[in-house]
């Protein structure tokens, strides 16, 4: 955080001295207790839920083809994704 005071520029250097030397202990002091959750390199979310995804496309998909594909009500809906989900399951619909 420091290093940022050398793109500072000139006239704002007062404040970040004064954030530096009043402030900046204190939240370092509440900050370095907590530790990042930083991934390990060369892993990605994409590989953390791999697998997750390609059960529910295959689910989905097993269910979009028991009803041929026709979505035409929201209880339709519902059996393609199932109850008990999180996400809240609506349907909109468009005037044309």
């Amino acid at each position: 955080m420091e290093g940022i005071r050398a793109e500072v520029l000139p006239p704002n250097r007062k404040s970040i001295d004064e954030y530096f030397h009043f402030g900046w202990k204190f939240v370092h002091t509440l900050t370095a207790a907590v530790t990042p959750s930083v991934p390990e390199p060369g892993t990605s979310n994409l590989d953390r839920f791999k697998s997750y995804l390609e059960e529910e496309e295959a689910r989905l998909s097993t269910n979009l083809k028991a009803v041929d594909y026709i979505i035409d009500g929201t209880d339709t809906l519902t059996l393609i994704t199932g109850v008990g989900r999180i996400e809240k399951v609506g349907a909109r619909q468009y005037i044309q």
